[in-house]
This record gives C-alpha cells, sequence and structure tokens, in this order.
C-alpha cells in the first residue's frame, strides 16, 4: 500500500490525469483489492479490463488504438508523464545504463528501459503467445525493440527528483509515500491549509490508513462539526461557531491528506461540498444573527462567501492565492475582530480586505495593451 491506497491506484490515477480512460490491467488472478479498486475507477466513468494472456490483449486493440505500456511497480508523476506522451508517434522510453538506474530492466549494454512505451496496434498483433512465467509488458518491450521503435531518452534529473521511479522495497513505498503526501498538502494553495493544516494531516494520515473504519469516522467528524457551528449560529453563539469551522476545515484536510480524490465514492464524494454548503449557511446566519439590520449582516456574509468562489476561479499570483483562498485564514480573520466588532462588521471588514485584494491583485497583473 502507498499513500493508503494500492500503487495501482496511483498509476491509474495519474494516467487519468493526462487523459487516458482505458485500462488493461495484466494478471494472473484477480484478489479482492483489485476488484474492489477496479470497480472504483469504474465508477468514475473508466472502462477496466484483465487481461491474463496475449490473445485477451489482442482482443482488446483496435486497428488505430495506441497502447501505453507501463511496467508494474513504475511511479510516474503526472508532470513527468505529461511532457513524456507530448512527442508522437510510438516510441520506447529509456534511460542511460548507469549503475543508479539498475532498479530499471536493462535493454542493451548502455539502456535500459524507463517502463513507459507507446507502442501500435501492429506492435500488439505481431506478439506471439509466450511461455509459460513470460510477462505480457517485458515481451511488448522486445517487441517493440524488434520492430525498430524509436527510443526516448528520459532525462536523469526526473529520476533524481522522483517524478520516475520503480517500486520494489519498503524503503520505496516509505519514499514515494512522503512525496505523494507533499503533494496532496498543495491541493489547497491557502497559508493555513498548506502551510499548519497540511504538515499535521500527513502526520495524522498513516493511522487513518491502517484503520478499517478509519475513513468513515473522519467523513463523520467533518459532518458533525461543520453541522456544530450552525447549531452554534443559530444561538449566536459566534466565537465557539467560527472555532467550530475551524476544526471542520482543518478535518477536511486530513481527508484530502489520508485518501486519493479521485477515488472517493458514494457518501465519502459527497461529504466536502456538503461541508462547504453547511459552513456557507451557518456564515450567513451568524452575520444576520448579530446586525441591527438582518439584511445587512447576511448580505455581509454573501458577499465574503462570493469573493472566496471568485478567488477559487480567478487566475491570481502565488501572494493572492496563498490569502484569498484560504479560508481558514479567512475565519481566523473573523475570530480575532469578532470581540473588538462584534460578528457581522467583522464579515465586513474581510470580506472589505478580500475586495481591495483582489483589486490589487488582478491590477498589478493586468494584461498590457
Amino acid at each position: 500500500m502507498v499513500g493508503g491506497e494500492p500503487l495501482l491506484a496511483h498509476q491509474m490515477a495519474v494516467l487519468r490525469h493526462v487523459g487516458i480512460d482505458k485500462f488493461l490491467v495484466e494478471v494472473d488472478n484477480v484478489p479482492g483489492v483489485l476488484l474492489a479498486l477496479a470497480d472504483k475507477i469504474r465508477k468514475q466513468g473508466c472502462s477496466v479490463e484483465f487481461v491474463r494472456s496475449v490473445d485477451d490483449l489482442q482482443k482488446q486493440i483496435r486497428a488505430n488504438d495506441q497502447l501505453l505500456v507501463q511496467a508494474e511497480g513504475l511511479f510516474a508523476a503526472p508532470e513527468f508523464l505529461t511532457s513524456v506522451l507530448e512527442g508522437p508517434g510510438a516510441f520506447i522510453a529509456t534511460v542511460d545504463g548507469r549503475d543508479e538506474n539498475d532498479a530499471f530492466e536493462r535493454m542493451d549494454l548502455n539502456t535500459r528501459w524507463a517502463g513507459l512505451a507507446v507502442l501500435n496496434a501492429a506492435t500488439v498483433a505481431s506478439l506471439e503467445q509466450l511461455p509459460e512465467g513470460w510477462n505480457i509488458s517485458s515481451s511488448l518491450l522486445r517487441q517493440a525493440m524488434q520492430d525498430g521503435l524509436p527510443n526516448r531518452l528520459v532525462k536523469q534529473s526526473n529520476i533524481q527528483h522522483g517524478y520516475l521511479r520503480r517500486i520494489s522495497s519498503a524503503a520505496d513505498v516509505d519514499q514515494l509515500t512522503r512525496q505523494i503526501l507533499a503533494s496532496r498538502a498543495q491541493r489547497e494553495a491557502g497559508f493555513i491549509e498548506t502551510r499548519i493544516f497540511g504538515p499535521i494531516a500527513a502526520k495524522l494520515a498513516p493511522p487513518i490508513w491502517r484503520s478499517p473504519s478509519g475513513g468513515l469516522v473522519l467523513d463523520g467528524l467533518t459532518l458533525f462539526a461543520s453541522g456544530t457551528s450552525i447549531v452554534l449560529a443559530g444561538f449566536d453563539w459566534t466565537l465557539p461557531g467560527i472555532c467550530s469551522a475551524l476544526l471542520a476545515m482543518f478535518l477536511h484536510s486530513i481527508r484530502l491528506m489520508s485518501r486519493e480524490s479521485g477515488l472517493q465514492q458514494g457518501v465519502a464524494r459527497s461529504v466536502t461540498p456538503i461541508m462547504w454548503i453547511i459552513l456557507a449557511v451557518a456564515l450567513v446566519m451568524a452575520a444576520r444573527a448579530s446586525a441591527y439590520q438582518p439584511f445587512d449582516g447576511a448580505f455581509a456574509g454573501v458577499m465574503l462567501i462570493g469573493l472566496a468562489v471568485l478567488a477559487g476561479h480567478l487566475k491570481l499570483p502565488a501572494w493572492a492565492q496563498t490569502v484569498l483562498r484560504s479560508p481558514a485564514l479567512i475565519a481566523i480573520g473573523i475570530l480575532v475582530l469578532t470581540p473588538l466588532t462584534g460578528f457581522a462588521i467583522a464579515a465586513k471588514c474581510v470580506s472589505l480586505a478580500q475586495l481591495v485584494l483582489l483589486i490589487a491583485a488582478k491590477w498589478k497583473h493586468k494584461a498590457k495593451p
């Protein structure tokens, strides 16, 4: 398991990122874990078929198809895979034969297979039945070499930076898990989410992976914390309500850290939008209840939410993203101001700050005539 999921789940997630939605998985037998993963992927609108022989593979390939072959135990980062696939035509991705690349399969004295190849249908069709014990991916590589497919050399820096990895030991798994956690920590651009919630969530994620019900409990706690904030808002207990909302956001960060978002389904998939809807309603309720003019308070809450949503859809410089795309930072700003001004005025002040920063960000980076 890597990052709480089978390595194959991460491989498929990266392939989906580059636009691939049909998967052929080479197997000898199909364990329950693999069946469950295939069901999850299919529910996301993808096709997953199991391939046990050359005949099975050839039946799945049509005349104009291309086949991306990925070696077992290989992890390719999305940005790396995108760059490799930019070139046209069929090819074999390679690395040089230096000793530090000995985890990769050797092709000749100076060249090793990088674990990736794009083959045309003719190469697949010319593959003959394999002797017992031979795997299909390596046999496809040999066939591609016989067909004279060009090599595409992968820069060594991609291996050094972990964009391309062979996973063959527990140490490799631990290293890749740290890389995946670091990547998940960057899913949200906000300062609090990235700099504070993220590192703490990375420490808490492994125990959740090891618990059969950890994910379900975390989903329930997230909804409970957000629901508590709306109850507290109804009683006009604004400061505890803000703290409850911050707790819900923190639990949400742990959820993002502890699972691959593309594999969520059912209730787990609905937790995030439900949480944000509840927190938005709680904000408007609290602003309305604490203002002298209820409509005035509600308008301030709606304005704050609208500016936060707008910031999430605009192209902004990094400094503006850090501030404007951090719901937790916005909540902390309201938390600090509320004892001094009251909740409604605090919401107005924060929304005004949002507007000023948005204008400053867009004005500074506006297109030159």
